[in-house]
């Protein structure tokens, strides 16, 4: 007989002995492991007898916005037998943990009919650019010459400049927005990451991952005050500068399909759309 509960840390073995199985699964594509939302509401396991048969994970982070960040069904096991009975408890713990709103971000289509289900509609798609590294170098030449804000410089970045970087990080909308935890994870797993600094004020930020084998410019933001003066562009050619340093054949991106600032951007380097996509998915569930 399926049994639904809280997942809890002592689960780690159970959740694990689920991610090696041949199970369908979705992890979202942040900077968590699945094992690391354990203890973690809403986390809600399914077991038959000593097996876990899935899982559901969708914490709030930041507070208002819900991502799932892991799903898994063993196989032999309908969607409906086992995330039926997972969504009433999912539901009832994020409105109660004042979430406004759920999304997922699907890398491909099995979990859609679930979706549907519980009313979630389509509301963006993440599309994948890519440009060898060379053009990209290229690119970043000609613009040496473009005007950009005087005085802007570009430097490292470090773990004390979390609440700057946090606040530019605002101008991501929800569900995009970062909260501080995230950011420090990310830039302490991401192979590079630096600041655009003007008058003594972080004003822009970015994060890559990859190295020798490939760069991927993992998040990139502007100030919106600043947006459209060359602080991204001033980022794009010091990301582009490492990855040549570490002989990277190509650069990777991703961003919503709608994202018309980011778009220009990385269309001035060159950047081109792979065919490659993930939906979004989002249901408003109030706070």
């Amino acid at each position: 007989m399926l049994q639904v509960r809280a997942a809890q840390q002592s689960d780690r073995a159970l959740l694990n002995h689920l991610l090696h199985s041949n199970a369908k699964m979705h992890t979202h594509l942040d900077w968590h492991s699945p094992q690391s939302w354990l203890g973690k509401r809403p986390f809600h396991i399914v077991t038959n007898g000593d097996a876990a048969t899935g899982a559901l994970a969708a914490p709030p982070d930041p507070p208002d916005t819900s991502w799932i960040r892991f799903a898994a069904i063993s196989n032999g096991f309908t969607l409906d037998q086992v995330f039926d009975p997972i969504w009433l408890p999912t539901l009832s713990a994020l409105r109660e943990l004042k979430v406004n709103r759920i999304a997922c971000m699907l890398l491909d289509e099995w979990f859609v009919p679930q979706l549907k289900k519980w009313g979630f509609d389509q509301i963006n798609d993440v599309i994948v650019l890519s440009r060898p590294l060379r053009a990209v170098i290229r690119a970043a030449a000609l613009q040496t010459a473009s005007p950009s804000i005087k005085g802007l410089r570009i430097r490292p970045a470090k773990n004390s400049y979390i609440n700057a970087i946090f606040k530019v990080d605002a101008a991501f909308v929800a569900p995009w927005h970062y909260s501080k935890d995230t950011l420090m994870q990310a830039m302490s797993q991401v192979e590079f990451s630096s600041v655009a600094e003007l008058n003594n004020e972080i004003v822009g930020y970015q994060i890559s991952s990859g190295g020798k084998q490939g760069g991927h410019l993992a998040r990139l933001a502007v100030n919106p005050k600043f947006q459209g003066q060359g602080v991204g562009r001033m980022l794009m050619m010091n990301i582009a500068e490492h990855f040549d340093r570490l002989g990277a054949p190509y650069i990777s991106v991703n961003t919503q399909h709608d994202n018309i600032a980011s778009l220009k951007l990385y269309r001035a380097f060159g950047f081109l759309q792979t065919g490659d996509h993930y939906p979004v998915w989002q249901l408003d569930i109030g706070g």
